[in-house]
């Protein structure tokens, strides 16, 4: 295990081993993204992206079996389960055909999280690049792309996302974390500590991240059993 999967670690976004076969995705192309649905499927795929927002990848992904892969919607969705549960070839995919819908930024984000998973952070930061441009109000993305700066060692242009993505979505508790996480690692721990405590971070939680700093400036602690394989972003 790489640095990469040290940093793996530090958006809470952890995958396990998943067994579950899905079938191929289909192309989907810019022109099914204004396709009127029912509202038995609105309602069906709303309870499906509460499942995933609730963790529960594995229903998700058992409920999408029968969804139509022409859908933006759905392709995202699945493709977020796919990744959450392993199934990272099957996610590119599905990612991969959104990038071609009007939810690229998605596709493109998505790609660029299993890129820096599998430890190619140049190609990561060039399609997450193409996401944050096409979605440049996106907090998560910018959240995101902030992450790929930090891989880079990149910390003053990694709190400039983090900052926009903590004004995009005030109270962003991922940005924020990073935001802390960047400014330890650029030196300026005193600064992270007031915003720790301003964004009522316990002080047990700081230590974790001031580990998790070290963590990620030494590749041999990268490399323990400590950490994880998981999705970076």
């Amino acid at each position: 295990m790489n640095k990469l999967s040290a940093s793996v670690c530090f958006i809470a976004l952890i995958i396990t081993s998943g067994c579950a076969n899905m079938p191929a995705t289909k192309q989907v192309s810019a022109s099914n993204c204004n396709v009127p649905i029912s509202k038995e499927e609105s309602v069906t795929l709303d309870l499906i992206e509460q499942q995933i927002t609730e963790k529960q990848y594995y229903s998700a992904l058992a409920y999408l079996e029968k969804a139509p892969d022409s859908s933006p919607r759905v392709l995202r969705l699945r493709a977020e389960a796919q990744r959450n549960t392993g199934m990272l070839d099957e996610a590119y995919t599905s990612y991969r055909n959104l990038s071609l819908s009007c939810m690229a930024a998605f596709g493109h984000a998505g790609m660029a999280k299993i890129l820096a998973t599998r430890g190619d952070i140049p190609q990561a930061h060039q399609q997450m690049l193409k996401a944050r441009r096409l979605a440049p109000s996106n907090a998560d993305i910018r959240n995101d792309y902030g992450f790929i700066l930090l891989a880079h060692k990149n910390f003053k242009g990694a709190q400039r996302e983090f900052m926009t993505a903590l004004q995009l979505q005030p109270g962003h508790p991922v940005a924020i974390r990073n935001m802390v996480m960047s400014l330890i690692l650029d030196g300026d721990s005193r600064t992270a500590l007031r915003m720790a405590k301003n964004n009522d971070i316990p002080s047990s939680e700081f230590r974790n991240l001031l580990a998790q700093a070290n963590a990620f400036k030494e590749p041999v602690l990268a490399g323990s059993n400590n950490f994880k394989k998981g999705a970076p972003l």
